[in-house]
């Protein structure tokens, strides 16, 4: 095959955007943490048996167009699937990303090691050109580790900040 016979394809380019700019904004106490399949993570400096609460970003591209509705469904499976209960879900009707409409919801899940987990999630939906991405920032706790610092998990989970980078 001859050089002239191929077509470039990259990223970023129209077909291939870049991914957005992700940022969490983190109290004292917090590290930054690399978890497989995230794009950003952090994590508390205490742990309690073994297990550092997180909170980690993750970006997924899904080819079309995906709606709000159809993605927050995912997100509902997710947490079902993984044996959790949805406790609490709210949308906000406008983010800074390009005044797309975010999902918050709060779940709890049983793990057979730690017990009862607090799941703190919000998901931006990003419309972009020939693709769909799906930005989601989840934050996990125990139980008992949520008495004491849940409330800095949902303000970090809440406040996730998407950019388009163009």
């Amino acid at each position: 095959m001859s050089p002239e016979q191929l077509r470039r394809l990259s990223m970023p380019s129209e077909d291939f955007p870049a991914f957005p700019r992700v940022s969490i904004d983190v109290p004292a106490g917090w590290e930054p943490l690399q978890w497989a399949g995230s794009v950003l993570g952090a994590r508390h400096l205490v742990a309690t048996n073994g297990f550092n609460p997180n909170v980690l970003v993750t970006i997924e591209r899904w080819p079309g167009t995906i709606s709000h509705d159809d993605a927050l469904t995912v997100l509902r499976q997710r947490i079902t699937q993984g044996g959790g209960k949805e406790r609490l879900a709210e949308t906000e009707t406008e983010t800074e990303a390009e005044g797309q409409p975010s999902h918050y919801v709060e779940s709890t899940q049983r793990d057979p090691r730690l017990g009862g987990l607090e799941v703190r999630s919000k998901m931006i939906v990003l419309h972009r050109g020939p693709v769909t991405e799906i930005v989601t920032a989840v934050g996990t706790s125990t139980a008992a580790q949520s008495a004491h610092i849940g409330k800095d998990i949902a303000v970090i989970v809440r406040g996730l900040q998407v950019e388009v980078v163009s």
